[in-house]
């Protein structure tokens, strides 16, 4: 499902540039509500660092490889030590698909961005980029590898760094990535197998991991099924959509 909660993670990313827009009565560029999207759109692949045979997991090889089977195993030893039990104790879709690391995984950004040298910013943005354009541009990943991914998100970067700083202030990447892992989870929780979305402090149905479902049972669709691709055409279309409407209304301008 890493195509469809990029394209989600995007979405909400222009949604977030427009109600911002909104609030303020200051209008957002383009560019920055397109930059904004990308980066959005990268955090929402985040929580899937914990499937090694994921997209995120793909991203960079042998690298990220290891990194997520570090990532499922202390999932699933914290989903254990927590009073997770039967299917939920498998690494995936436990620690990092909760409102827990959410807003864990934002605040970590924020204090990165705001305490960190350049570098560190640089490389937490080149990062969601490249996630965002190893789910997205398929094309182009299976043309030229990772390392093509990897390139255009270098220059993305360096671009953005010097014509667009403002857009790597602790406030946007802190919020890019609290929405983008929030949104993942809302895309997982309409699948067969949900998301223990309040684990693990908030019970549901008696499990201090039982899954959350925003659908009932014959409408929740199979990850990387036809539901999946409808998913994605819905939020290409809400992306547009919102796009559109900030548009027309001078919330976006050139």
């Amino acid at each position: 499902m890493g195509p469809s909660h990029a394209m989600s993670g995007a979405a909400s990313g222009a949604a977030v540039a427009v109600v911002a827009a909104y609030s303020t009565g200051i209008p957002v560029d383009a560019t920055s509500t397109v930059v904004l999207a990308g980066v959005t759109a990268g955090a929402a692949v985040l929580p899937d660092l914990d499937h090694p045979s994921g997209t995120a997991a793909r991203t960079l090889g042998p690298v990220s490889r290891l990194l997520s089977v570090f990532i499922n195993r202390a999932s699933s030893m914290f989903a254990e030590a927590t009073g997770a039990q039967g299917r939920r104790v498998g690494g995936h879709r436990t620690a990092t698909h909760t409102l827990l690391f959410a807003a864990v995984t934002a605040a970590v950004t924020w204090c990165a961005v705001d305490l960190g040298d350049q570098r560190v910013t640089i490389g937490i943005f080149a990062t969601l980029v490249l996630l965002a354009l190893h789910s997205l541009v398929r094309p182009v990943v299976r043309k030229w590898g990772s390392v093509g991914a990897v390139v255009i998100a270098v220059i993305l970067t360096l671009l953005v760094t010097r014509d667009m700083p403002g857009m790597l202030s602790p406030s946007v990447m802190a919020t890019a990535v609290g929405v983008g892992c929030v949104v993942h989870c809302a895309g997982d929780a309409v699948t067969r197998s949900g998301v223990p979305f309040f684990a693990p402090f908030v019970p549901v149905g008696g499990d201090r991991w039982g899954a959350v479902y925003l659908l009932p049972g014959p409408l929740r669709i199979r990850a990387a099924g036809f539901g999946d691709t409808l998913a994605m055409a819905v939020f290409t279309g809400l992306l547009v959509g919102v796009c559109m409407l900030g548009w027309n209304h001078g919330l976006i301008v050139r």
